[in-house]
């Protein structure tokens, strides 16, 4: 397959557009199940663009960038893997996968610089809101901008110029054993994430209910979806429960004059 004018053009500005959407208007933050998908309607496979997001969408639900620390970027990732897939041809989507993870790796060093820059960005606009020049001020907000559409369309751009010769090279030299690592990895990726995730939340406590998740899947067959549903129908019930628990000492504690009674 190639990518004609029409293409190139939006999934350019789709990648752009995402990349200035994460740090500024945050309208799609962190959907990279939705933007692969986009993608993959550009180019006319809307299915492989919802198999390689939410793949990407499951690895990457433990990793976020907090404070000054810098993440790789997933949603690069996915639309890169995207894009490789749909262009491959195949229904293997281990080999983008593979390059769209690189590249999200590769992303940190951008991040790296983009703070840099934003560092100074920062210190030209209290310089202008030192001598009141509230336009230009207004006016270098948009620098950060221009950075991040430029460092997601740029990359971008270069992946669809090259991308079917780079993906008939990388097919033809890799070796069959290669492939097929890619393809139990890209099977592990979605685990990870889900493993990344679990490290900040209260496992200990909650146990009980992941052994009733991993039953209902592993011996009962049911699907994501149900086990979703009963887990929220539980979590409801629970969160019902503590709160009339809560509601009633607080009662008990006002009728006794603020104070407890001892038992």
């Amino acid at each position: 397959m190639t990518v004609n004018a029409l293409q190139f053009v939006l999934i350019v500005l789709l990648s752009g557009f995402r990349a200035a959407d994460q740090y500024s208007t945050q309208l799609f933050p962190f959907q990279h199940a939705l933007m692969c998908w986009l993608v993959g309607i550009i180019l006319g496979d809307p299915n492989t663009g919802l198999v390689v997001g939410g793949t990407i969408q499951l690895m990457s639900m433990g990793a976020a960038g907090l404070g000054g620390s810098s993440a790789p970027d997933y949603g690069m990732a996915g639309m890169v893997a995207t894009v490789l897939a749909v262009l491959a041809g195949t229904n293997d989507i281990s080999v983008g996968l593979a390059v769209g993870v690189a590249v999200a790796m590769l992303y940190v060093q951008l991040d790296v610089l983009f703070k840099i820059y934003n560092s100074w960005v920062f210190k030209v606009i209290r310089g202008h809101a030192a001598k009141r020049e509230y336009g230009k001020m207004l006016r270098s907000f948009f620098l950060s901008h221009a950075y991040l559409f430029l460092q997601g369309a740029i990359p971008m751009a270069i992946v669809l110029a090259f991308g079917q010769s780079a993906v008939d090279a990388i097919l033809a030299f890799m070796p069959a054993w290669f492939t097929g690592g890619l393809t139990i990895a890209a099977g592990i990726l979605p685990v990870t994430g889900f493993a990344m995730l679990l490290t900040f939340m209260p496992v200990n406590k909650f146990y009980a209910f992941l052994i009733v998740g991993y039953v209902l899947s592993a011996y009962m067959g049911l699907t994501v979806l149900p086990i979703a549903l009963l887990g929220g129908a539980v979590a409801i019930e629970y969160f019902r429960l503590k709160s009339s628990t809560t509601t009633a000492s607080t009662t008990a504690i006002s009728e006794n004059g603020g104070e407890l009674e001892d038992e």
